[in-house]
């Protein structure tokens, strides 16, 4: 039986999305999240944005009000499931979403033993993966009983070709990826576009603390350019640059000699002090072959945009901390326990700060204070 494939939407009833007129972005603070809100910013269009760092999410939202969009801002850890479930149905009610881009993300390297550190391992996953797959199922499911709407999934070119350096962020967008290409076919016919977004390298303030194998970066606005660009056919996925992205696709057919080559060829190290809103461990930035600008929240500090739905995040104000028209969600962090009421140790479920980004050490936590799972501590900060 031939699979349904998107890109054939001609289905009588169903009307694809050429001229988004509600677009909604995660990691909207700087690097890609904001060059994208800026692609789309026109008069009579609503922007919905979100991120971890205040500041520079105003920044963004003034700069896109200065081009004629109207902007909502939200202030949330998008590890977060209730905030950033929350924050899409919002949105939505406001105006019917007609793109969601699921584009928060950070990228962590290796610690001077030659390993990831086991938290930043777990946090990595929890943002660039579970964030980002969150982002797109909850969007998937309003668009579906709508019949009309579309996603993209900042994914990376690591998602296709793991890199030596940075494991747990190759494992976080291959996840990423997958789950946008198999959400497309399931989302087909009932008239729900899904594309995937593969990066190379994008010039962010972050790439300074990038060591080897970085070469060919885009702009930000370059990046953002070519993704509004091709979002306008439905691909199903958009990689970049060409050259790039043709070797990584075709990494899995490279002979298993050449791979450690290519590997090391292609990686790079991201120095241990970076330099994220004046903290110190988490280069935050969104979607690259190996996180190298993919751009979210740089600048955001740990992450750019999470809390998940079994740690504790931060939403300023509302459940989502939205400000409709003037700076970011002012608020402090809300309690964000897991799903089951307990966590994994038996504590009290660890607070953290959507603003600063550090541990407000609320007690115990399987995750954040390796109690049940052997992660040892995480450093109350940094």
């Amino acid at each position: 039986m031939r699979p349904l494939r998107a890109r054939n939407l001609a289905v009588k009833g169903y009307e694809t999305v050429q001229d988004p007129k509600h677009i909604a972005i995660t990691g909207a603070s700087g690097g890609l999240g904001r060059a994208l809100a800026l692609a789309y910013a026109l008069p009579g269009t609503v922007l919905s944005l979100s991120g971890r760092n205040g500041a520079e999410l105003s920044e963004t939202a003034r700069l896109a009000r200065l081009r004629g969009a109207e902007c909502f801002e939200a202030l949330f850890d998008a590890r977060d499931g209730e905030a950033l479930s929350g924050w899409v149905a919002g949105s939505d009610r406001r105006a019917p979403l007609d793109l969601v881009i699921a584009n928060a993300g950070i990228c962590r390297g290796l610690g001077p033993e030659g390993l990831e550190a086991p938290w930043d391992v777990v946090e990595t996953l929890r943002v660039n993966a579970e964030g980002t797959i969150l982002t797109a199922l909850f969007a998937a499911r309003i668009m579906r009983a709508r019949g009309r709407g579309q996603i993209a999934v900042i994914s990376s070119q690591a998602g296709k070709a793991p890199l030596i350096y940075t494991p747990g962020y190759s494992a976080s967008k291959a996840a990423a990826r997958s789950y946008a290409l198999s959400l497309r076919e399931g989302m087909a016919p009932f008239g729900v576009e899904v594309s995937c977004v593969c990066p190379g390298y994008i010039a962010s303030p972050m790439q300074a603390t990038f060591r080897g194998g970085v070469f060919g970066a885009w702009t930000a606005e370059r990046a953002a350019a070519r993704i509004a660009r091709k979002l306008r056919g439905n691909p199903r996925e958009i990689g970049f640059p060409v050259l790039m992205s043709l070797l990584a696709g075709a990494f899995p057919l490279a002979p298993c000699p050449l791979k450690p080559w290519l590997l090391r060829r292609f990686s790079f190290r991201v120095e241990p002090a970076g330099e994220a809103g004046g903290e110190v461990r988490a280069p935050a930035v969104q979607g690259s072959p190996a996180g190298a600008a993919d751009g979210a929240d740089g600048g955001a500090g740990r992450s750019s945009a999470g809390g998940s739905p079994a740690g504790g995040s931060a939403s300023g104000g509302s459940a989502a901390g939205e400000t409709a028209s003037g700076g970011s969600a002012a608020g402090g962090s809300s309690a964000g326990g897991s799903p089951a009421g307990g966590t994994a140790s038996g504590g009290s479920a660890a607070r953290e700060s959507a603003v600063g980004g550090t541990a407000a050490d609320g007690g115990e936590d399987g995750l954040s204070r390796g109690a049940a799972c052997g992660l040892g501590d995480r450093p109350d900060a940094e």
